[in-house]
């Protein structure tokens, strides 16, 4: 008996699951989307849509119609209906809910109903939608962009005063049947799917239909008119800002130029001189300085690097500071006040750069006074770059928001073609400006602040740097294993750390430096520290402080649920 009653809960449940979507499908489409466009003698035109739906699955509740003002003068809803019956305004079930402005919205409600058809009718005043000139064309865009739903078929009727005078046959955008009768033109198509517009386009004779211009059309001419004439003194205006400004610039560059005799670049396999990594990463301007501090005093004994076995089996890193008399320079004193904190010996080295870089400036202005004391870095040089960059910066900020406003000032005076003009000009000065802060920025950035001593040693050590380079790819020959401790702050300061490890790796039987334990079990894997090295390579960068053809009026959208 318990099978039997187990066996029918289990069929119950499969069957609701079978079941579900079945009940739950729920679609429409459009029988037929048909549109009266009655044109009238001032140039408006009264428009009669009539759809009708034909729901499936679960219940619908409304049906809503969105009509685009673009391109008119205007939209004014008349009335509207649900199968043939007229539909009082509000929101509840047998009203229509109206929506005025741009778009005009139409919701109907109605009790919920599915598997059968409905007819919705709305009907609209549409004025200003005859453009005039070389001839009174009406281009509508009659069955919306935006419908989810198919239409099986459309039918557009046109009707038009008698005194107005038909120059071609009117059309649609895609392939339609047309019937002329004695007083209106019908245009019939077929089978349009998801999101397929209807376009009808219709020329009468000038001013057959109206006299007057619509005044979207009017406003569009004045401001095609402002800016024919705006764009050549904007463009001037531009082009002479950037051009004054780049001869500025380079006046300046050449009263702030220095005739140097550095020597090339050349890969060099011995350090050009006895300098602290972090000494040599901040004069060739190198994010990693603070990683060859750190492998520099662990080669010295005072700082121990321990693998242990994280969070479901990770692996972490933790720095310790062993307790010893080493005479320490500023920044290294000031690296090891920003990385542990007060009374604490041991950190986790994934938090050095986030703990550095609040506190960066115990370690970059050490370094600073000492790059001066040997005559290496110029104060005047860095105070005029910092100058160079805060003015790129603003100047920046200041042309987008000179350009942003000028884009709002010209659509606010159109009518005034005095103001486009003013306005257009000083829209082109922030154009020139921009482009003029971004080469003040790329100038700045290529500023020295090195003295000719400085910038001398600095290529030294770029030459060192590239033999560093060449041996992690192995395009240097082997070279003694003590090389790997014994360069490694200075690779770690180039951001070489992980290659570097990864070379020595392949030279095979490398021991793990004595500062630095593997977990139990690892001691041989000197794959061990490469972890180590992958991470110092990651954190430098964390670490481092400092026009077209005419539109369609009408449109917008369609549908129902």
């Amino acid at each position: 008996m318990t099978r039997k009653l187990s066996l029918l809960f289990i069929i119950l449940l499969l069957s609701l699951f079978i079941t579900t979507p079945v009940l739950a499908a729920k679609s429409y489409y459009a029988e037929y989307f048909d549109v009266q466009i009655d044109i009238q003698e001032d140039g408006s035109a009264i428009i009669t849509e009539t759809v009708e739906f034909r729901f499936e699955g679960e219940p619908f509740t409304f049906a809503f119609r969105e009509i685009s003002a673009t391109e008119t003068d205007g939209l004014t809803f008349l009335d509207a209906s649900m199968d043939g019956n007229p539909m009082p305004q509000g929101t509840g079930a047998g009203q229509v809910e109206i929506e005025d402005g741009d778009p005009l919205k139409v919701t109907w409600h109605f009790p919920p109903t599915s598997d059968t058809s409905h007819v919705f009718v709305i009907r609209y005043r549409a004025n200003g939608i005859i453009r005039t000139g070389d001839a009174d064309t009406l281009i509508w865009r009659a069955v919306p962009e935006d419908h989810d739903y198919s239409i099986e078929h459309s039918t557009i009727t046109l009707t038009y005063p008698q005194q107005a005078t038909l120059l071609e046959q009117p059309t649609l955008n895609r392939e339609f049947e047309s019937t002329v009768a004695d007083d209106r033109i019908i245009l019939t198509a077929n089978g349009l799917t998801e999101d397929e517009d209807l376009i009808l386009i219709a020329r009468f004779a000038p001013n057959s239909l109206t006299q007057a211009t619509p005044q979207w059309q009017v406003e569009n001419e004045q401001s095609q008119a402002a800016t024919a004439r705006a764009l050549p003194v904007g463009s001037i205006a531009g082009v002479l800002t950037l051009v004054l400004g780049v001869l500025g610039l380079f006046t300046y560059a050449r009263a702030n130029g220095r005739e140097l005799t550095t020597s090339p670049v050349v890969s060099n396999a011995t350090p050009p001189s006895d300098v602290p990594p972090a000494l040599i990463g901040k004069l060739s301007g190198q994010a990693h300085g603070f990683m060859g501090t750190i492998f520099d005093l662990a080669k010295r004994g005072l700082l121990e690097i321990s693998e242990r076995t994280g969070f479901m089996g990770s692996k972490k890193h933790v720095l310790t500071r062993k307790e010893m008399n080493l005479s320490l320079s500023p920044h290294e004193q000031g690296l090891l006040d920003a990385i542990f904190k007060i009374g604490d010996t041991q950190t986790d080295m994934s938090e050095i750069a986030g703990r550095l870089a609040s506190k960066h400036k115990l370690f970059d202005e050490p370094l600073e006074q000492e790059l001066v004391q040997r005559g290496w870095l110029d104060l005047q040089r860095k105070s005029k770059r910092n100058m160079l960059l805060g003015s790129a910066f603003i100047l920046i900020f200041f042309s987008i928001a000179l350009f942003i406003g000028s884009l709002i000032g010209v659509n606010m005076a159109l009518d005034n073609l005095t103001w486009v003009t003013f306005i257009a000009a000083l829209g082109g000065v922030g154009v020139g400006l921009f482009f003029l802060s971004i080469a003040l920025l790329i100038y700045a950035s290529m500023f020295s602040i090195l003295t000719p001593s400085g910038e001398e040693q600095a290529a030294r050590w770029k030459g060192f740097a590239e033999y560093l380079k060449q041996v992690s790819k192995g395009k240097e020959p082997a070279i003694s294993t003590d090389y790997f401790e014994r360069y490694l702050p200075y690779a770690a300061v180039f951001g070489l750390g992980t290659k570097w490890a990864e070379y020595f790796q392949t030279l095979g039987g490398m021991p793990l430096p004595i500062w630095f334990h593997a977990t139990a079990g690892s001691n041989a894997e000197f794959g061990a520290i490469i972890a180590v090295m992958s991470s110092s390579d990651s954190a430098g960068a964390s670490a481092s402080g400092g026009g077209g053809g005419a539109g369609a009026s009408g449109g917008g959208s369609s549908g129902a649920g």
